[in-house]
């Protein structure tokens, strides 16, 4: 079966773009782990962004080295961290003021951004089965989207990338996102359902369910300083729980088996504009034609192995996230994460 070309994977990422949901981006409005109903956030920017003042630190005894792709696609380690700020605390008011200071002059060098990356089925299948990784069961059908599976039915991924983390687990970099699955029909796409990733979950929806902008951009409400994405907007915000014990004013999650319940507050599209994100094709599972497209240097930041963010206190504080492509199943076979382990939303029915 022949492939979609670069071209046709772009036009549909485009077509299918989310329109996010966001606190203003104001730093007057205080950052957003602040306990006040209406305060500022982080929006999605480009990686270079979190590039600009890092420090890659190879392992424990090396010294830092001033950030760059190709430093991101050297390591082979993931023990190796982007120091985003090049320090080893994450001080919350720090990386407020510091990410205005970027952008003070330079914000349309770090425009509103998604990462999409669009694969069929049987890419995603064979992605499984190269890896070693969780393959489909005999027989096993793609529930609840589709009554049956078929070699080209399509996941466009979306992922949002941002400077912090400011909630219960305050960390350096943050990567989230939303993914969108679709169905040839009669040589057309057409979107049969979605996904929202919301902490270390996901949850799911018919596409007849998901609040929309111009017919196909679904609109996805981002929680304040988390950055989990949801469907819709909740009055009072969406409780949620996570694991770890959090220790109070300093806020380090312990890895012991105890959970906390803390609360998503997400903006409303009637307070908020939705605001359009440009869309950059990530080059996998196929690549540009062109040698000298510039998305080819995606593929640089999507090797690094090592945590986007200080690891403070190791494995007893919090550290910053694993790239997309480190992601396991929710990256390699998108459509077996929705599939065996996203729920569904029920706030719809």
């Amino acid at each position: 079966m022949p492939t979609l070309t670069w071209e046709e994977r772009y036009d549909l990422a485009q077509h299918f773009s989310p329109r996010l949901v966001l606190f203003p981006e104001q730093q007057n409005l205080g950052r957003p782990g602040l306990d006040a109903k209406i305060t500022g956030d982080y929006h999605p920017r480009t990686v270079e962004l979190l590039l600009q003042r890092g420090k890659i630190k190879n392992g424990f005894w090396q010294s830092p080295q001033p950030a760059t792709l190709d430093l991101l696609a050297a390591s082979t380690s993931d023990q190796d961290q982007l120091l985003i700020r090049g320090k080893h605390l994450p001080s919350r008011n720090d990386a407020w003021r510091t990410y205005f200071d970027l952008l003070k002059n330079s914000q349309s060098q770090y425009p509103l951004t998604t990462y999409a990356r669009v694969q069929t089925r049987a890419e995603a299948n064979a992605r499984s089965a190269n890896l070693g990784k969780e393959t489909p069961a005999p027989g096993e059908i793609g529930r609840p989207f589709f009554t049956d599976t078929r070699d080209d039915d399509l996941a466009i991924q979306f992922w949002f990338c941002y400077y912090y983390d400011d909630w219960a687990n305050q960390h350096e970099g943050d990567w989230e996102g939303v993914c969108i699955f679709l169905r040839r029909d009669h040589g057309k796409y057409r979107a049969v359902g979605a996904n929202c990733y919301a902490h270390e979950t996901g949850i799911r929806r018919h596409w007849a369910e998901v609040e929309r902008e111009s017919d196909d951009h679904p609109r996805v409400f981002v929680a304040a300083g988390s950055h989990a994405s949801y469907f819709q907007y909740v009055d009072g915000g969406y409780v949620t729980t996570v694991p770890g014990f959090i220790i109070p004013f300093i806020a380090i999650r312990l890895n012991v088996n105890f959970t906390s319940t803390r609360v998503d507050r997400v903006p409303n599209h009637r307070d908020y504009k939705p605001l359009e994100p440009r869309v950059e094709l990530l080059p996998d599972p196929i690549e540009p034609p062109g040698k000298n497209d510039p998305a080819i240097e995606h593929k640089k930041w999507l090797a690094f192995r090592g945590s986007w963010g200080v690891k403070f206190l190791g494995k007893l504080g919090h550290a910053g996230p694993t790239g997309p492509s480190h992601k396991g199943l929710k990256w390699h076979n998108p459509f077996m994460w929705m599939e065996r382990h996203c729920t569904p939303d029920y706030l719809v029915y």
